[in-house]
């Protein structure tokens, strides 16, 4: 009978349980509760990551940001997380997992709170960096606890429960940063912020339960050090890397597109006066990939030659020796390229192509959080019966599966109904395959040596986000420019206003004048479009306001030319309450030209991330097919 989430106090004379004081006996009673609390903030460190890509409209309105520094506030999280998870995955090991875990947690709320409550968009990209730093110490953490603290037919049941607190997270941003920002305004104007702030409540039940219900757990046998050297060059090299991966598109991946400035340093340099790039010129991007490259070749030698002097070095490379280990890692890389792109790709296009606001975006994910969330405990039950290894190739074929059919139904009319299948066939795979293929990854790791292992399976899983995001993003908004700019130059649009504009006999003079400007200037805003589809800015819908941007852009004297005060009190709400029947069409038509780009660059998209999560398929076949040993004890060791 398979363990539930809630198992009965283990039967000491039954099971083989190791000396323990009785302030262990209490921690041990409690691992159900630490696990729930370790649980929970996996949910935040995961949701935050995904949360803002609900609220990227928001925050730039607020602080009028570029979509450039925008994307910094989600980019700069996965680069200090994804730099820092093997250096506190290894601290934990030395100092103690629920030490480094309540100093992270610590960390990740001061940077919560002043996210939620920055001033300017510089203040809130560097708490994000601070959020960031906080759930590198978290991650790990919570990963290597579990490895730590259950073992034997508990496990997979843990595993279980802490992979469906993952793929949740994953859906909960989204449904919960929308709730927010959509009914959130009662509370403060800038609703977003809420997104942030709400971390806070439950970053205080973490902390005060850890201390209650975790039981502190490090590798004692040994004198440790903190390598120092493999800490900068694994930071440097993973922190290039990412940023390449991220700041890539933004750069040009080859061909310089925008001047890049940090302090003194600007490249390209421009002569004087001089605010294009010449044709040609090499983008940094490149340089940023090789700087990495070599970074993190020095860094293997320098762990490779402490590992054989004997030394303690911060990832021992010996650990690859457990096929479990490598060929997991390898796994998780490329299952991770389509597993998160997919999702920012269906974020945009539920608010973009489709026109929802971000609470009914959001909740389009729940039947992936549901089946998620019901699949992954099971996936510990299956794994028993058929092996560990067949759990996670079969969710890895139903998330491809999932996928490509998402590349098949991605269009902006299409019915929400015909979504539902597949969201719940993508969650099913997510469930089985998250929470047992780390299990596999960690099933022969020497316990002491949890925190490497489960630092270096969260390292590779970011790194493979952010590179799946880059790779997927880029298809994405290249697609996009590609699809909508014809579009969007062939569209009669600004013809029909105009003609209508005219038939209609009720219109005044003024209505007329300024319905005459609206389409004399079709092609200036059919051109303002396209250049912004061609700095990968997105899915602008200001850009439709068209008249908006005459009353913005036409000066005065243009009207007063004609005979038409436009300074005239009240005048221009009347001019665009007049025109808003035509003005609505024009910007129905525009819009509609976008979506329909939108929507083939997002199936476009979906059938990228379908190669990826593919190809971890493949590669999971060359996993062991483990089983958990159910006469094992199902207590764990006092480190």
């Amino acid at each position: 009978m398979a363990t539930t989430a809630t198992p009965a106090t283990p039967n000491m004379a039954a099971v083989e349980v190791p000396p323990m004081t009785e302030a262990q006996k209490l921690m041990y009673e409690r691992r159900w509760i630490a696990l729930l609390l370790l649980s929970l903030s996996l949910v935040l460190i995961v949701a935050d990551s995904t949360i803002v890509n609900i609220a990227f409209p928001s925050i730039r309105k607020t602080f009028g940001a570029s979509f450039a520094d925008a994307e910094w506030v989600n980019s700069i999280y996965s680069l200090v997380f994804g730099a820092a998870l093997i250096t506190f995955g290894k601290l934990g090991d030395q100092y103690g997992r629920r030490r480094i875990f309540i100093l992270g947690a610590i960390t990740f709320l001061v940077g919560s709170v002043g996210t939620g409550f920055a001033s300017s968009i510089g203040m809130m990209i560097a708490f994000r960096a601070v959020q960031g730093l906080g759930a590198a110490m978290m991650s790990p953490s919570t990963l290597s606890i579990i490895s730590a603290t259950f073992k034997g037919r508990e496990r997979g049941a843990a595993f279980g429960v802490w992979g469906a607190s993952a793929g949740v997270a994953a859906a909960i941003g989204p449904i919960l940063g929308g709730f927010l920002i959509t009914n959130g305004t009662s509370i403060t104007p800038d609703s977003w912020r809420l997104a942030f702030l709400i971390n806070v409540p439950i970053g205080i039940i973490a902390i005060i339960g850890s201390v209650w219900a975790i039981q502190e757990t490090l590798d004692n046998t040994t004198k440790h050090h903190i390598d120092v050297i493999g800490i900068v060059l694994a930071s440097l090299a993973l922190g290039s890397i990412v940023f390449g991966a991220i700041e890539g598109q933004n750069y040009g991946w080859l061909t310089a597109k925008k001047v890049f400035t940090l302090g003194p340093i600007t490249y390209p340099q421009l002569a004087d006066g001089v605010t294009a790039i010449p044709a040609n010129t090499t983008s940094f991007i490149p340089f940023m990939f090789l700087v990495g490259i070599v970074l993190l070749a020095l860094f293997v030698l320098v762990e490779l030659r402490q590992e054989s002097s004997g030394g303690e070095p911060l990832f021992e490379f010996g650990m690859l020796r457990y096929k479990s280990f490598g060929y997991g890692l390898l796994t998780i890389l490329i299952v991770a390229l389509g597993e998160f792109g997919v999702i920012l790709a269906l974020s945009i296009f539920f608010q973009l192509a489709k026109n929802l606001d971000a609470f009914q975006s959001g909740l389009r994910f729940l039947p992936f959080a549901i089946a998620t969330f019901v699949t992954a405990p099971t996936a510990g039950q299956l794994s028993s019966r058929f092996g560990a290894k067949w759990v996670v190739t079969a969710g890895m074929v139903c998330e491809a599966i999932a996928l490509f059919l998402l590349s098949q139904t991605m269009y902006a009319d299409e019915r929400y109904l015909v979504f539902v299948p597949i969201f719940l066939l993508y969650g099913v795979g997510v469930g089985l395959a998250i929470a047992q293929l780390a299990n596999i990854v960690l099933s022969d790791i020497p316990s002491e040596k949890a925190g490497v292992g489960s630092g270096a399976t969260n390292t590779i899983r970011q790194l493979g986000a952010s590179l799946g995001i880059a790779i997927i993003g880029a298809v994405l908004f290249g697609t996009f420019a590609d699809q909508a700019k014809p579009l969007i130059t062939k569209s009669t649009a600004f013809e029909d206003f105009g003609v209508a504009a005219k038939a209609d006999t009720t219109l005044s003079k003024a209505d007329l004048v300024v319905a005459n400007l609206i389409a004399s200037s079709g092609a200036t805003v059919k051109k303002a479009i396209n250049a912004g589809l061609d700095a990968n800015e997105g899915f602008d819908t200001n850009n439709t306001d068209v008249v908006g941007q005459v009353f913005d852009k036409v000066p005065a004297i243009a009207f007063s030319i004609q005979g038409v005060n436009i300074n005239e009190p009240g005048l221009k709400d009347k001019i665009k309450a007049d025109l808003k029947p035509y003005s609505d069409k024009l910007s129905a038509a525009l819009q509609n030209a976008l979506a329909t780009g939108f929507s083939t660059a997002a199936r476009t998209a979906a059938s990228v991330a379908a190669l990826f999560v593919l190809g971890g398929a493949v590669c999971s076949l060359l996993l062991p097919n483990t089983r958990p040993k159910w006469g094992a004890t199902a207590a764990v060791a006092a480190h």
